[in-house]
């Protein structure tokens, strides 16, 4: 529909007009800090990883006196949720991903999905998520991390906890995922597990799609993406490591004994060598690399996804080409993590703030080109001057972008 098909205010009623980036910068400040502070977890001292009840985020009606974050939320992305038995999916770039069979998930999971989180550390400090003062402008890398991941939880659904797990009194800290994520899986049929500066680059794209497209069958146990092809990545047999940064894991038995195997991987009571790994780079990544994944090596046992598709960002493109097209792994520059959150919300905000502005446009749009300028007044003018105006459209005049 164009300006012109739009009924309008009389000049009476013409007021100032603000830039655009202004409108975003009003509305995206008391949407991010409205996200921070409903986002808290109060109750994150729970011991329980078993399921908790929170509004769903789709196929739900809204109610018009609800403003809760979690309708924000569902009327944010509700709209656009890509199916999750979609034959295709077409990214930002235009690029085409095309499922490679029939989808073996035809419906959304819901509560069987754990979307996870786990740190040892407190996070109180100035910038960090369980601080109750959390700025928008001060936050951490981490905390926007671990925000957009229990956002992506509520926009589909999905259960979400963040585990504040017990240290090793030997280890790195990063080994404290490998038990936790175990614990994880006796409640909930599929995990996801992210470190703090991995992402989801479309929130709106559900994790049930990418499980179709990456092969998710019966009998796979994890899924973790390939790093990139340089010198440190390589294990000892001359195999890239999986980048246990990301990690979809599935429920079953045969998933309990490999994550006991890789928990108990440095007590060299199955793996000789593997305490070298306690202290060592890459850790319980390099445990995975160099033991586990030989021993549970059959087809379907571990889905390696692609580097370009699940690990690193555009910024780390010319690093075997891993410019995270589903998943962005931030290694590169952990600074991005807060404004690809920013992105997540302003890329589906932004279109919901147009489609408003146009809708309501006979309520602040004066059309008042049916007029010429005479020093300080306003003059109706002909049609021949109307006609000799159109033919010098945009003299004295430059470029939106000056």
């Amino acid at each position: 529909m164009g300006l012109n098909e739009y009924s309008y205010h009389s000049l009476a009623n013409m007021g100032p007009q603000g830039r655009w980036r202004r409108v975003l910068l009003v509305a995206m400040i008391p949407m991010a800090f409205a996200l921070v502070y409903y986002s808290y977890p109060h109750d994150y001292m729970s011991t329980r990883f078993a399921t908790s009840q929170y509004p769903q985020t789709q196929n739900d009606s809204l109610d018009a006196d609800d403003v809760t974050m979690p309708t924000i939320i569902k009327a944010l992305y509700g709209p656009i949720l890509h199916p999750v038995d979609a034959a295709n999916f077409t990214d930002e770039d235009g690029d085409v991903y095309r499922l490679h069979g029939a989808p073996k998930f035809t419906q959304k999971l819901g509560k069987k999905v754990l979307i996870l989180d786990i740190d040892s550390r407190s996070l109180t400090g100035e910038g960090q998520l369980m601080n109750k003062n959390l700025k928008w402008n001060r936050m951490r890398p981490l905390s926007a991390g671990m925000l957009s991941h229990y956002m992506f939880a509520q926009i589909h659904g999905y259960d979400y906890k963040f585990v504040r797990a017990p240290d090793y009194a030997d280890r790195w800290g990063t080994w404290v995922k490998v038990p936790m994520m175990k614990e994880a899986l006796k409640t909930h049929d599929y995990i996801v597990f992210m470190d703090s500066d991995v992402m989801f680059h479309y929130p709106h794209l559900p994790l049930e799609w990418l499980m179709n497209y990456w092969n998710m069958t019966d009998d796979t146990l994890a899924m973790m993406s390939i790093d990139p092809n340089e010198p440190q990545n390589y294990d000892m047999k001359g195999n890239r490591y999986l980048n246990t940064g990301f990690v979809i894991a599935q429920q079953s038995e045969r998933t309990q004994e490999m994550y006991k195997s890789w928990a108990e991987c440095p007590s060299e009571t199955r793996y000789p060598g593997c305490a070298k790994w306690k202290l060592d780079w890459a850790h319980e990544q390099a445990a995975f690399g160099n033991y586990l994944r030989y021993d549970y090596d059959r087809p379907d046992d571990i889905r390696v996804l692609p580097c370009v598709e699940a690990n690193g960002a555009p910024e780390a493109a010319n690093r075997g080409g891993c410019k995270g097209v589903f998943v962005r792994h931030f290694w590169v520059d952990k600074g991005l993590v807060a404004k690809n959150l920013a992105d997540q919300v302003m890329q589906y905000f932004l279109p919901r703030l147009h489609q408003l502005y146009l809708s309501t446009a006979h309520e602040h749009i004066v059309d008042a080109k049916g007029y010429r300028l005479d020093g300080a007044d306003l003059i109706e003018m002909t049609e021949d001057e109307k006609e000799a105006l159109r033919k010098e459209a945009g003299k004295n005049q430059k470029d939106e972008g000056f």
